[in-house]
């Protein structure tokens, strides 16, 4: 099973921890330009929240996307999980549930829900049924979050 080899292959040397990725939020601000892609940086942390939700199971998605999951979906993990995040390719196609098509988003509260949900990653101690990807246990979750998360501090050059 592909996802059981997923927590052997993590370059955990490469990420940051959650105490970091928190500390590195103050440098954003809501002029802060991305180095790729359409969203600013208020819709980066929205979309970080809203995948930490995904990945905390907290999204449901249509049951296809379950099926694309334990198919094609553990090859798209165990790739992604192999390659440094800052080293994930850009502009992928984005989940409707998890895109942010709102501009006018207020900045400061963006910030504090996703340090409130970054605070509680480490609150993740048992498995979670991902809608997609199916049962995960804490430490791959967390890492998926970790990883993810860096790609878009990486977007805004705070990695």
């Amino acid at each position: 099973m592909i996802l059981l080899y997923l927590l052997i292959i993590m370059n955990k040397s490469s990420l940051l921890s959650i105490e970091e990725l928190i500390f590195n939020l103050d440098s954003l601000n809501k002029n802060s330009i991305p180095k790729w892609g359409k969203m600013n940086s208020s819709q980066m942390m929205k979309h970080c929240s809203r995948f930490i939700d995904l990945y905390k199971g907290e999204i449901k998605l249509p049951f296809w996307y379950k099926i694309f999951g334990v198919t094609v979906g553990k090859l798209f993990l165990f790739y992604f999980s192999k390659k440094s995040p800052l080293k994930t390719p850009r502009n992928l196609k984005t989940l409707n549930s998890i895109k942010i098509r709102e501009e006018n988003l207020d900045f400061e509260y963006e910030k504090r829900i996703l340090t409130e949900k970054l605070q509680d990653l480490s609150n993740i101690k048992q498995d979670i049924i991902h809608p997609i990807y199916g049962k995960m246990d804490s430490e791959k979750t967390t890492f998926l979050i970790i990883h993810h998360t860096i790609h878009h501090y990486n977007q805004f050059g705070l990695t």
